[in-house]
């Protein structure tokens, strides 16, 4: 999924970056690396987002989160155990 489709505030790794590869060498120099969380902070200007990746705010375009693909994280869910 890309990156573009989170919403603000839920967190996700980096699982795949895609494109030519000086774009993902590009995104590979400013922190994108696999494995590493990522989390939306703010949704401005239509088509661009503030992203938290290891403590430092990052704003990206529509255009380049296309190429970062992520896995959601998702919240344990409690399920009691049955007596």
């Amino acid at each position: 999924m890309p990156l573009f489709l989170l919403r603000i505030g839920e967190k996700a790794r980096i699982i795949r970056l895609s494109g030519n590869p000086r774009l993902r060498r590009y995104l590979a120099e400013h922190g994108f690396l696999i494995g590493k969380m990522i989390k939306v902070i703010q949704q401005v200007f239509g088509d661009n987002s503030i992203i938290c990746l290891d403590d430092f705010r990052l704003a990206i375009n529509r255009k380049m989160a296309n190429h970062i693909h992520i896995c959601i994280e998702r919240k344990d869910v409690y399920v009691p155990a049955r007596r």
